[in-house]
C-alpha cells in the first residue's frame, strides 16, 4: 500500500481510537489510560474529516451534544500553532456552529458542511483516567482552573513556573491569577527557587482522590503538530522527484529537531542513497504512528 495510504490510516486509526475513549460510536478503543484534551484532539480531526466523513460527523455528534466542554479561548490559543489547518478547522468549526448556535473560532470563509448526526454519543464511565480533564471541567468549568488541576494531577509531585504551564494554552496572567487562587485555597504550594516563583500540588491534595484514576501524559500539542505538518509535507511532494521528497522530508525535521528530542523520538539518519532514505524514512514513520494508535507508545 502507497506512504500516503498507510500514514493516512494510522492516523485515522489513532484519532477514533481517542474518540471512541470519548465516547463517540466507535469500534476503536487503545487509550483508556492516556490523558486526552478535546482541543487538540478537534483540530487534529478537523484535517482529516476529507478523509473520513464518518469521523467527521460521529465526531461532531460528540462535539454537539457536550459543547459545553469545549474551550473556545483554548482552541483560539492552540490555533496559532497549527497554520496549516485553518482551511479545514474553519469547516469543521463552522458545521458545529451551525448544529450547535456554539462560537468556535471561523479563521477563513467556509460554509458549513452537510453533517449527519447519530446522536449515539455517551460519555464515557467517568472511571476512564482518559477522561481527566473532562472530569476536571464538570467540576472547576471549563477554562483555566480545570486544566491547571488537570496538568498538575499528571505531573505529581512536580513543581513548575508560571512560564512551563504555559503549554497549557492560557495566558501567563491568567494562569498566575488562578495558580495564586489555587494556593490561597490551600491546595498548590508556592515558593520561591531563586528569582522564580513556583507551584507544585499538595501532597495528599484531596484533587487526587476527586478526580482519580489519573493517566499517563501525553503532549498531544508537539504529537499532532509534527504529524499534521509531516502529513503535509508527504501529500504535497507525493508526485515530485526523490530528491525534491528528501529534501522537503529532511526541512520538516529539521524545523521540529527540538520537538522530536523532547518526544525521544529519533527519525533515520541521511542517506546519499535516496531511495534507501526514503524507504527507511517511510518504515520509521509508520511504524511510530501505527504504536501511537494501537495505544503501545505514548510519544
Amino acid at each position: 500500500m502507497h506512504l500516503i495510504k498507510k500514514f493516512d490510516q494510522n492516523l485515522l486509526n489513532l484519532a477514533w481510537s481517542l474518540w471512541t475513549e470519548l465516547g463517540v460510536a466507535g469500534n476503536k478503543q487503545s487509550h483508556q489510560d492516556v490523558l486526552i484534551l478535546i482541543e487538540e484532539l478537534i483540530i487534529f480531526t478537523s484535517v482529516l474529516a476529507e478523509i473520513d466523513p464518518r469521523l467527521r460527523d460521529e465526531s461532531l455528534d460528540w462535539c454537539a451534544q457536550y459543547n459545553h466542554f469545549i474551550s473556545i479561548s483554548r482552541l483560539k490559543s492552540l490555533m496559532k500553532d497549527f497554520e496549516l489547518t485553518m482551511e479545514p478547522f474553519s469547516k469543521y468549526a463552522s458545521s458545529l456552529n451551525n448544529i450547535t448556535g456554539t462560537n468556535l473560532p471561523i479563521f477563513m470563509g467556509t460554509p458549513p458542511l452537510k453533517i449527519h448526526l447519530s446522536h449515539k454519543s455517551i460519555l464515557r464511565p467517568y472511571a476512564s483516567s482518559a477522561l481527566l480533564n473532562i472530569r476536571a471541567r464538570s467540576i472547576f468549568g471549563t477554562g483555566a482552573r480545570a486544566d491547571l488541576v488537570t496538568f498538575f494531577l499528571v505531573h505529581l509531585n512536580i513543581d513548575f513556573s508560571i512560564a512551563e504551564v504555559a503549554e497549557t494554552g492560557y495566558s501567563k496572567r491568567n494562569l498566575s491569577e488562578v495558580l495564586d487562587d489555587l494556593h490561597f485555597g490551600n491546595l498548590f504550594d508556592r515558593f520561591m527557587q531563586g528569582n522564580q516563583q513556583r507551584y507544585r500540588l499538595k501532597k495528599n491534595s484531596p484533587l487526587v482522590e476527586m478526580l482519580k484514576p489519573i493517566p499517563k501524559y501525553v503532549p498531544w500539542h508537539l504529537i499532532f503538530k509534527i504529524l499534521l505538518e509531516l502529513r503535509a509535507c508527504i501529500h504535497d511532494t507525493d508526485n515530485s522527484a526523490d530528491s525534491t521528497k528528501v529534501v522537503a522530508l529532511r526541512n520538516c525535521m529539521k524545523e521540529h529537531e527540538m520537538s522530536l528530542q523532547k518526544l525521544g523520538l529519533n527519525p533515520p539518519p541521511f542517506e546519499n542513497n535516496f531511495a534507501l532514505y526514503l524507504e527507511n524514512f517511510s518504515q520509521w514513520v509508520l511504524n511510530w504512528t501505527d504504536l501511537l494508535a494501537k495505544g503501545k507508545k505514548n510519544i
